[in-house]
């Protein structure tokens, strides 16, 4: 792989393990064989043919570091001695292979993030789904029941969708079940219009509230679809070259709907409200995939950002008595300047600037111990979220800005920096975008945000904003994206698809 297509991967290379290869392209089995003349018969059927279908997306999420490599890639992150982690090209630290820039590193490394199999297998279940769902009678399923579920099968389809483009860009579209048919990719404007229009047409069949509180930001309600339409909407504005305004304008008037609801609410930051944000179930939570020790829902430890982050006693053995990684000191400086108050800084962070890896991001707090004495280790219970609703106000924030309407603008992002007991925001143009843009990093930190805002707002280009910057040429030439993994098995079965120009 050329050095110039390794370095804008920084050092998440280093989360990934040799997985197994991908399957035939797009050839999905029904979730558990449970799609012939005896299923789809019950309520029950739908319920596990749809409990498969997260199965499938918190597999994608959990088995590895998806949500951190996206925080990591182009941050002002490093890595600290003591740790090894072995790569194909037989690179063992995590020091030398940021000091070498990565250059010897394979591409089997990043075998998670290239392939997108995963979530063509959730957008096919969905699909299947949505078309099976009308084979179950009405005394099983009222019309309403049946709606909320098709208008939950079109989400998991449309939040894979986004990922999908968000990753690698332009995609292969298809709604129909049981999709067999060679396409050529999709613009991915096209795909987010189309998303758009999708979520559009059910979001209303959707709950305000889950009548199951066991279920309450686990699976999707109003509030959810509003958060999709709006990551949907920001991301097609960064790169439809016609019109802006309309996508910005959909995004405010979504964040004024979100406020309508009753059930969503900020929370003050301190150490209290943090652990109860990301167990889940907040009432800052609007979608989110459950991790929960009692319920045996655990997942990998390369997940979880405490994994990299922290150190003993909130996470790992005693003998860890430093984190694998840190935020650099003068990043953290540059976000939370001294004199200027903000209770993350204090609730989030331990020895923020000693500029050693005794550094300790205290964000994901919720822990369970195993073990005793020398071989206690203490491990991470924290949930994926997904979406909160800071990021929908922060968005809502930076569409405002977009619009020229700095004073909405500054309304949206002071509700966030109230919750902080930060000072309010007085800027105004360019200089009001460019914090929004740090009040984002600031609150969302290890959120699997940082690589997606750095790309749609396009700072990833500017040394101030990413620690490995992208030229302009290369960004146009996609290097952005990750690189699209494509097997013999996958070309054969459509001679349309192809990789990313950059990649190749």
């Amino acid at each position: 792989m050329k050095m110039k297509n390794i370095k804008y991967l920084l050092l998440v290379v280093v989360l990934f393990f040799i997985i197994p290869g991908c399957k035939k392209f797009l050839n999905v089995t029904p979730i558990d064989a449970l799609s012939g003349n005896n299923f789809w018969k019950t309520k029950t059927d739908v319920e596990g043919f749809t409990n498969g279908i997260y199965t499938r997306l918190r597999d994608k999420v959990g088995d590895g570091p998806f949500l951190p490599a996206l925080e990591m890639r182009g941050n002002f992150v490093s890595g600290n001695g003591g740790t090894s982690s072995n790569d194909a090209a037989g690179n063992t630290n995590y020091n030398n292979l940021i000091a070498n820039n990565l250059k010897q590193v394979s591409s089997t490394s990043f075998n998670n993030m290239q392939n997108w199999k995963a979530w063509y297998d959730v957008i096919a279940a969905s699909n299947i789904l949505y078309k099976e769902i009308d084979r179950v009678s009405s005394s099983e399923l009222s019309d309403t029941e049946r709606k909320n579920y098709k208008a939950e099968a079109v989400f998991l389809r449309n939040l894979s969708y986004m990922f999908i483009c968000k990753l690698f860009g332009d995609a292969i579209y298809y709604t129909d079940a049981y999709h067999s048919q060679s396409l050529a990719r999709t613009g991915q404007v096209t795909v987010m219009k189309n998303c758009i229009a999708d979520m559009d047409a059910v979001k209303n069949d959707l709950p305000v509230v889950n009548a199951d509180p066991s279920k309450a930001g686990l699976r999707p309600t109003r509030g959810s679809a509003i958060a999709l339409l709006m990551h949907l909407n920001m991301w097609a504005a960064a790169w439809d070259n016609t019109d802006k305004k309309p996508y910005y304008t959909a995004t405010i008037s979504l964040a004024n709907e979100l406020a309508t609801y009753t059930n969503y609410q900020l929370l003050p930051i301190n150490a209290e409200n943090t652990r109860r944000i990301f167990k889940g179930r907040s009432p800052e939570n609007l979608f989110s995939i459950l991790q929960d020790f009692n319920y045996g829902e655990s997942f990998s430890q390369q997940a979880l950002y405490g994994y990299f982050f922290a150190h003993f006693p909130l996470y790992g053995g005693v003998t860890t008595a430093t984190s694998r990684m840190t935020y650099k000191k003068d990043y953290i400086i540059k976000l939370f300047p001294a004199g200027v108050a903000d209770a993350r800084l204090a609730t989030w962070f331990e020895n923020y600037d000693s500029g050693t890896n005794s550094f300790q991001f205290k964000k994901y707090m919720n822990i369970y111990a195993t073990g005793s004495g020398s071989t206690l280790t203490v491990n991470s219970d924290d949930s994926a979220i997904i979406f909160r609703l800071p990021d929908m106000i922060l968005l809502a924030a930076q569409a405002a800005a977009e619009l020229d309407n700095d004073s909405q603008a500054r309304d949206f992002a002071n509700q966030v920096r109230l919750m902080a007991g930060a000072p309010l925001l007085i800027t105004s143009g360019e200089e009001l975008k460019k914090d929004l843009y740090f009040e984002r990093c600031r609150e969302l930190i290890g959120e699997g945000q940082f690589f997606f805002d750095a790309v749609r707002t396009k700072r990833i280009l500017d040394a101030d904003y990413s620690s490995n910057p992208i030229t302009v040429t290369d960004f146009n030439a996609g290097a952005w994206t990750w690189p699209l993994a494509i097997s013999s098995a996958e070309r054969l079965a459509n001679p349309k698809l192809v990789g990313n120009n950059f990649w190749n």
